[in-house]
């Protein structure tokens, strides 16, 4: 794991050997936005942060790594196992609704936003393919992963050769569940007891996410995994979903105020 403070961000240390890649996973400093809860390089635009402050955000981000604004594509995330290839022609396609985008496309920046989720960065060097992917526990349990690895797989990725890295999300000491939780993600996944440990709390747990993640690909047949192990809940250098709501930070509609940090990874 790199961290490059110059840019708020951090680097897996597979990708950051690729030649003609750009990848971060950016942390909440080094941008414009100056409500406390959206400090500072938000990336949200379904948030209430100012619009224009979003968009310069996002604007630092790509400069920061060769790219102009125009060429980030991110998505409308949903928590869902939709993929979406960008192919040419695709180049300004608007926010899609998806949690993962996929492309062989040079001087494209894919873009992942999250607030405790796991961002997921991509490369099969040999056929230049990236993708990147955000895996949430609906996402990653009904296969957002093996999704975005066949739709790589569809431009001509080989298993063998892709490299991912999993980014700052919420770790298992910060991840507490309840029961119905439990039972209802053991009932479609069995054998996933064993991402579950008890809490100090009767009748929760504590949910590894990443662990999870990185199962799940290495079931797929992946072998080049970084896995950053950043908590995004107890690091304040992160926007945290869990945390802000743990903290009050609601609107008067009582919907949570937060920020969410953005992942990319594009070919030069």
């Amino acid at each position: 794991m790199n961290k490059e403070s110059k840019t708020f961000k951090y680097s897996g240390l597979k990708l950051a050997e690729q030649a003609n890649l750009a990848h971060g996973f950016f942390t909440r400093k080094g941008g414009v936005s100056k409500d406390l809860h959206f400090q500072s390089l938000n990336c949200n635009l379904a948030s209430s942060d100012s619009k224009k402050n979003v968009i310069t955000n996002r604007e630092i981000i790509s400069n920061s790594l060769g790219f102009s604004h125009n060429k980030l594509i991110t998505v409308t995330q949903i928590h869902s196992n939709r993929v979406i290839s960008i192919k040419d022609g695709d180049e300004h396609i608007k926010h899609p609704v998806a949690d993962a985008l996929v492309t062989n496309l040079p001087g494209i920046l894919l873009g992942i936003k999250t607030a405790d989720c796991a961002p997921i960065l991509f490369f099969d060097p040999k056929k230049q393919i990236i993708a990147a992917a955000h895996a949430g526990w609906k996402g990653a349990i009904s296969g957002i992963i093996g999704n975005t690895i066949a739709a790589m797989q569809n431009l001509g990725a080989n298993i063998a050769d892709i490299i991912c890295v999993i980014g700052p999300c919420i770790q298992q000491a910060s991840y507490e569940v309840d029961e119905s939780f439990y039972n209802n993600f053991i009932s479609v996944k069995p054998a996933s007891s064993k991402f579950f440990i008890n809490s100090k709390q009767a009748d929760h747990y504590m949910f590894d996410l990443p662990a999870y993640c990185v199962e799940r690909l290495k079931i797929i047949g992946i072998q080049h995994i970084d896995n950053l192990g950043i908590d995004t809940y107890s690091n304040p250098e992160f926007f945290s979903y869990r945390r802000a709501t743990h903290e009050k930070n609601f609107n008067k509609d009582g919907k949570a105020e937060y920020g969410t940090q953005l992942s990319v990874v594009g070919i030069l």
